[in-house]
């Protein structure tokens, strides 16, 4: 079950799927598949988060390598969910980042010390 304050993170080879609804979410993980060029892929958790929570949804893709998470995080925006990117200065690999943010998904680009202080801001915590 999801909690509420809790960071969860996709076990090396597999895959994270969020299944649910808000108030009720479960993670499910699943076998990382042949064919899955990421194990995890973000794009996986992001689109089955996009189908489970819609516009409820905040998320921050960070430094990596490659184009993971730019199809996950335009279902999620198409859902009405937010989406930010780390900014390239603050990236020890700026592909994933810049894959969402060269697409236009993300509304914001931050460096990595400001993600902290703008969640809260953004939920009204500070």
């Amino acid at each position: 079950m999801l909690k509420p304050g809790c960071a969860y993170l996709a076990p090396g080879g597999m895959q994270m799927m969020v299944d649910g609804r808000p108030g009720s979410g479960k993670l499910r993980i699943i076998d990382g598949g042949e064919r899955m060029n990421y194990k995890p892929c973000v794009d996986v958790t992001f689109g089955s988060a996009a189908k489970s929570y819609g516009d409820k949804v905040l998320s921050m893709v960070l430094t990596g390598m490659g184009a993971d998470g730019r199809d996950g995080a335009r279902m999620l925006k198409e859902s009405g969910s937010t989406i930010w990117a780390q900014d390239e200065d603050s990236c020890v690999v700026y592909g994933m980042p810049q894959a969402v943010a060269k697409a236009g998904i993300s509304s914001e680009d931050l460096p990595l010390e400001r993600i902290a202080e703008r969640i809260l801001v953004e939920l009204g915590l500070s």
